[in-house]
Order: structure tokens, then C-alpha cells, then sequence
């Protein structure tokens, strides 16, 4: 698993895809082995800090960053 930290503001998103050339049936047995997990880190203001931890063969990315 992978470990991802972020900030997000009301309203910004996060996107969760497979990464090309992934091994579905691999990663489904680990999806349902270990999950995704998400925390809540720290609260300030209008942020709030984020860890994803998710399998490698997954790709997180700010919205902004993704590509078009």
C-alpha cells in the first residue's frame, strides 16, 4: 500500500483510478483484502489534511493535476 497526504478546501476533489496495465483480479484481491483508508489528519479553517492509503496499482490525484 501506498500512502498519499494531502490538503483539500470545500468543494476540491480527489480522483481515485487504476493505473494502466494493472492486474484486475490482483488488485481486487487486495482491494478486498486491505481496502482503501482514508483519514482525517487535522482540521483548520476551511483545509482539512488528508492521508489516503491505497493499493499501489491505484493512481490519486487532485483533480487539478489530472490530465485531460
Amino acid at each position: 500500500m501506498g500512502n498519499l497526504t494531502l490538503t483539500r478546501r470545500e468543494g476540491e476533489k480527489i480522483v481515485i483510478r487504476v493505473q494502466p496495465g494493472t492486474d484486475a483480479e490482483e488488485l481486487i484481491e487486495q482491494l478486498l483484502l486491505d481496502g482503501i483508508i482514508l483519514t482525517v489528519k487535522e482540521i483548520k479553517g476551511s483545509k482539512a489534511r488528508l492521508s489516503i492509503d491505497a493499493p499501489q496499482d491505484l493512481l490519486v490525484l487532485r483533480t487539478e493535476l489530472e490530465e485531460t
